[in-house]
């Protein structure tokens, strides 16, 4: 697969590096982590439009890798409310009408809530996303804050403004304000099909996690647990990322 087309997409104050991997209108859209980017993904996305012959969209959100605004501050408590609400501008702006939706970890979150309020994707694969606030979480991204030199270091490498974006995210999810997010009484309105995958070494995360959101969705969702996967499932394991997300183009 050749390198992706880039470009940038304006949307309000917002404007939005995006990558392109194949021709034609975005049928498969990968949403990163909270301190992802295109560049994170790595492989993963060109694996993807080789294997299934199908065009990938990856962006970078709003402070992330070359895409503004900055922000400045921790994010406010409904950031991922907003980030949806932008998705779904992007989607319509590419033409994206009903695509198959891969969302890690944050991303993963913005899924759910793309889909409860737009509900315009064909199906979703979840990778360690969240609709709950967990101790294990917010344990984790405190031991990162302390240790925030290195992590700057390595965001570095992916993002124009890695001081900003880490205070931004970790800032958030360690809050009080934030501490009461929880979408689980609203997934039931997600009809479409979900795959929600998790590791069960997670770091930041619980089996709960996955079982209580797939239950939370109901018919429609299926989980599946990861023998030793940790949360970074597309670095640890890109290859299996690439087959999940076949078996979900396979089903569409």
């Amino acid at each position: 697969m050749s390198e992706p087309v880039m470009s940038t997409v304006s949307i309000d104050d917002a404007r939005l590096r995006t990558a392109i991997w194949g021709d034609g209108v975005p049928d498969i859209v990968l949403l990163h982590d909270g301190l992802g980017s295109i560049t994170q993904w790595r492989g993963v996305p060109a694996a993807i439009a080789t294997r299934t012959r199908r065009t990938v969209l990856a962006y970078d959100r709003a402070g992330h890798g070359a895409s503004t605004p900055v922000p400045n501050g921790a994010h406010p408590p409904g950031w991922m409310v907003h980030e949806a609400d932008l998705l779904d501008e992007l989607l319509q702006t590419v033409g994206a009408t009903h695509p198959l939706l891969v969302g890690h970890s944050d991303g993963g979150t913005i899924a759910l809530l793309h889909a409860i309020a737009h509900p315009r994707q064909s199906r979703m694969l979840l990778l360690a996303a969240h609709s709950w606030v967990e101790p294990a979480a917010v344990s984790e991204i405190r031991r990162l804050r302390g240790n925030s030199a290195a992590v700057i270091a390595g965001l570095a490498r992916h993002h124009e403004h890695p001081v900003e974006l880490f205070e931004a995210w970790s800032g958030a999810w360690t809050s009080d304000e934030f501490a009461s997010f929880d979408i689980r009484d609203a997934l039931a309105a997600i009809a479409v099909p979900v795959h929600v995958v998790q590791g069960d070494a997670d770091e930041f995360a619980t089996d709960a996690q996955a079982y209580e959101t797939a239950a939370a969705i109901g018919e429609s969702a299926r989980c599946s647990l990861l023998s030793g996967g940790r949360h970074l499932i597309h670095h640890d394991d890109p290859d299996l990322v690439v087959e999940l997300v076949e078996a979900e183009v396979a089903a569409m």
